[in-house]
């Protein structure tokens, strides 16, 4: 017998407490039980079970679980992966401009259905699907229904062996179907780099992420942002220091931190470059970090380059939360210093990860007809530019 039935706006989530707890002797071991939950602040899911999941997708007749089509959610009859409620574009979107976090799941918003305002990137630190969904020459295309125009491989696909008949990294908004790899088929989108439910039997969304301390890396943490390659074993997650509001209000001491490894012969993958964000960024882009010439001309990405110690690089010593930068070791602290010589440019430096207003995904108007709007984010590094 169910006592109450509430439903909630966004998140049709029904809440049921069985009348055995209405019992005194129940109800009492039910506190004591609430009451025995550590109180730590935790960066997994938590709160209700049916804000994300849903047991049989009906109440009252009704579906529980919902599409979204990139503006609006419409109650589906077809059950979800997972159980969930919503996909993963729908449990991190807001209708509205000024939402970053979801009120009710506490999940980061990724795609505003209109433009962002909150802070100054209007965005989160990977940015905002919201300029892909009109322009996909401004960030990853993870929309299903709304094909890549400009693009049909990924630039830098370094066409691995084994990936080269069936390349799931060609295009986001497909569906990966016949890859040879059981991880890999039916992913499409987000699940492309966010690899949800591979650790353990729970999966990403609940692992203890970060407990006691802010930095993640490793599987049963659900690695750093829940980015894990595509084989298992180590060396195949990203490690990093993760803002506890994303970077919603960074500052020079408040921001995510990010591991690197120099890379001296031009090498690439989780092999070569261990748990770096780079590393990761390898699987699509391997071209743009493997050597393409001798030391002059240089012509590669600067990615996994030590900042230089002289000249107008040694000026780079705030940190800047537009142009960050990866770091040789993390030990869970946010400094506000960079180190030239030490500290390490990588390909988040100078581009948001899901999207951003400027062409490319840059973190700034590089392309803009403005000198000093194009140079914005160029002279944090190259300073006698500004």
């Amino acid at each position: 017998m169910l006592i109450e039935l509430k439903k909630t706006t966004k998140h049709s989530a029904y809440r049921r407490i069985p009348s055995i707890l209405k019992r005194p002797f129940f109800g009492i071991m039910f506190v004591v039980f609430i009451m025995a939950i550590p109180d730590t602040p935790q960066a997994k899911v938590t709160g209700l079970c049916s804000n994300c999941h849903t047991m049989h997708n009906s109440q009252g007749g009704q579906p529980v679980a919902y599409d979204f089509d990139g503006t609006s959610f419409t109650p589906t009859a077809t059950p979800k992966g997972n159980l969930l409620i919503y996909s993963c574009l729908g449990c991190h979107s807001a209708t509205d401009g000024t939402t970053w976090k979801d009120s009710t799941t506490g999940a980061p918003i990724v795609f505003n259905t209109v433009e962002p305002t909150y802070n100054t990137v209007k965005g989160l630190a990977a940015g905002n699907f919201y300029w892909v969904k009109t322009d996909d020459t401004k960030g990853h295309n993870v929309f299903s229904d709304n094909p890549d125009d400009n693009l049909s491989v990924a630039p830098g696909d370094s066409g691995f062996s084994g990936c080269a008949t069936n390349d799931c990294h060609t295009n986001f908004h497909a569906t990966v179907s016949g890859s040879g790899f059981s991880q890999l088929d039916g992913k499409q989108g987000c699940t492309k780099c966010h690899m949800v439910d591979t650790a353990g039997p729970k999966g990403f969304h609940h692992a203890n992420d970060g407990t006691g301390t802010k930095y993640v890396g490793s599987a049963d943490q659900g690695w750093y942002r829940f980015l894990e390659g595509h084989m298992s074993g180590d060396g195949h997650g990203v490690a990093g220091v993760e803002d506890d509001d994303w970077e919603h209000i960074p500052s020079s001491d408040d921001h995510n931190e990010y591991l690197g490894f120099h890379d001296v012969d031009g090498g690439y993958g989780f092999g070569d470059l261990g748990h770096t964000m780079t590393a990761y960024c390898t699987g699509c882009h391997g071209v743009f970090h493997d050597n393409q010439g001798g030391p002059s001309p240089w012509l590669r990405h600067p990615s996994d380059a030590r900042l230089p110690s002289s000249g107008e690089y040694a000026n780079y010593t705030t940190y800047d939360p537009l142009v960050p930068v990866a770091r040789p070791s993390l030990d869970g602290t946010v400094s506000a210093t960079v180190t030239p010589g030490t500290d390490m440019v990588m390909c988040l430096s100078c581009h948001r990860a899901h999207g951003s207003p400027y062409y490319k995904m840059m973190r700034w108007d590089y392309a803009s007809t403005t000198l000093s709007t194009a140079l914005s984010g160029c002279n944090v590094c190259h300073t006698s530019k500004d």
